[in-house]
């Protein structure tokens, strides 16, 4: 899943995450001359381009800490006792614990870095701590959903053709349609300062720019991490999840540059 929107929208890129996913960071909603739209980009290698620069350094350390933590359930037999109660903990909430632990991960540590970084403006410190408790409680319920489906259609093996199969979903129809355009309304939506009439303002001038940028950013970090997270048994997939999306939004926290929030106070 693509979680490129974790925040305001530092320069990355953000989620999502997140799987929806931090996302090239989407900036806000500046005055653009472009006024139409269009379906694709002018350049759709530029767009590739510009993509693989802003997220190669946050991808590279995602999917090596993800790396980290397949090696160590596989292969360091004395982490399996944790991994096996984090497990159990999952399957005795189920849908709760997904709603919880994505809440927590992806809402409330973005929220958190954001605040702590001054990018949220002050009049809204409280009504997107709430958009980011939410938001990511439901992002945890459409991720725990998508694995379980995924598991009942494909099976739980981790062989070649199975994992092919998964990732090929999630990253492409579910991510394309699903979870890319979504989040990118809603986080616009936010960065508007809650107002739909100017969100969609931001979003109408080059939506098929951003649309791409994000949807190739999303692929770069994704496709080998969910790669990962489907080598795992199930009940260790949403934490696995979880832990990517914590620790890209701390990774984008300090390579994306400091910006003055575009939303004003009023």
């Amino acid at each position: 899943m693509n979680i490129s929107f974790l925040g305001e929208v530092p320069e990355w890129s953000n989620g999502t995450v997140s799987k929806t996913v931090v996302h090239f960071v989407y900036r806000g909603f500046e005055s653009h001359p472009l006024r139409h739209f269009e379906f694709m980009p002018a350049s759709t290698l530029s767009v590739c381009r510009e993509a693989f620069r802003r997220n190669r350094f946050p991808a590279l350390v995602l999917q090596s800490a993800a790396g980290v933590i397949l090696l160590l359930y596989f292969l360091v037999p004395a982490t399996r006792p944790a991994f096996e109660e984090i497990g159990a903990l999952k399957n005795r909430h189920g849908y709760l614990f997904s709603a919880l632990s994505t809440m927590m991960f992806g809402g409330l540590v973005s929220w958190s870095v954001l605040l702590y970084r001054g990018r949220i403006p002050k009049g809204q410190v409280w009504a997107q701590f709430v958009f980011f408790l939410v938001f990511w409680a439901v992002q945890g319920l459409m991720v725990d959903t998508l694995y379980r489906l995924q598991g009942h259609w494909f099976g739980q093996d981790n062989d070649p053709v199975t994992l092919f199969k998964k990732v090929l979903l999630d990253q492409g129809p579910y991510n394309i349609l699903y979870a890319t355009p979504v989040s990118m309304c809603f986080y616009a939506w936010k960065d508007a300062g809650f107002s739909v009439s100017r969100a969609w303002e931001g979003l109408r001038g080059d939506f098929a720019h951003r649309y791409w940028t994000i949807m190739v950013s999303a692929w770069i970090i994704w496709i080998p991490a969910v790669t990962m997270i489907y080598s795992l048994p199930a009940d260790l997939q949403i934490p696995l999840f979880n832990l990517v999306v914590c620790f890209f939004t701390l990774v984008l926290a300090f390579v994306s540059r400091v910006e003055t929030p575009q939303v004003s106070d009023e």
